[in-house]
C-alpha cells in the first residue's frame, strides 16, 4: 500500500515545529541531502514586523565546513554524536560543507563542534536556524 502526497502532508502539517525540524535533520542525514538553504522565516510574509536586532539568539545551527585529512575519525565521530550507521555517516561527512544539525541550543552546538574538531574536522557555530 502506498502512502498519498496528501496524507504525506497531512501528516507533516499534525507535527509540532520541534519535531518537523527532527524530522528535517532526519532526512538531511538519512539520504544525503545538502541543507545548506535554510526555511524561510514565514512571518515576515504575513506582515509581521522583522525580529529585534537585539533580541538575544537562542537557536544555532552546526555547520560541517570540511572534514580535513582523517576522514575516518570524522565519520566515527558522527556516528558517535548521533548513533547512525556507518554508510550514513560516511555519506553525511562527504557531503561537506552541510548543516549537520539545527535549531539547537548554544552550548549542544559548542559540544558538537568540539566533538567534530577534536576529530580533525573544520566546523562552525552559525546564529539562528
Amino acid at each position: 500500500m502506498s502512502v498519498t502526497r496528501e496524507e504525506v502532508i497531512a501528516y507533516l502539517e499534525s507535527l509540532t515545529a520541534e519535531e518537523l525540524g527532527e524530522l528535517a535533520d532526519e532526512l538531511v542525514q538519512r539520504f544525503g541531502l545538502l541543507a545548506v538553504v535554510e526555511p524561510p522565516r514565514y512571518e515576515f510574509f504575513m506582515g509581521a514586523p522583522p525580529p529585534d536586532p537585539h533580541e538575544e539568539i537562542t537557536e544555532f545551527s552546526v555547520v560541517l565546513l570540511d572534514i580535513g585529512k582523517d576522514k575516518l575519525a570524522v565519520v566515527k565521530a558522527v556516528r558517535a554524536l548521533w548513533e547512525m550507521p556507518v554508510k550514513e555517516a560516511k555519506d553525511l561527512v562527504e557531503s561537506a560543507p552541510v548543516v549537520v544539525r539545527r535549531w539547537i541550543t548554544r552550548d549542544e552546538a559548542r559540544l558538537i563542534v568540539d566533538t567534530l574538531t577534536t576529530a580533525g574536522a573544520s566546523a562552525e557555530v552559525r546564529n539562528g536556524s
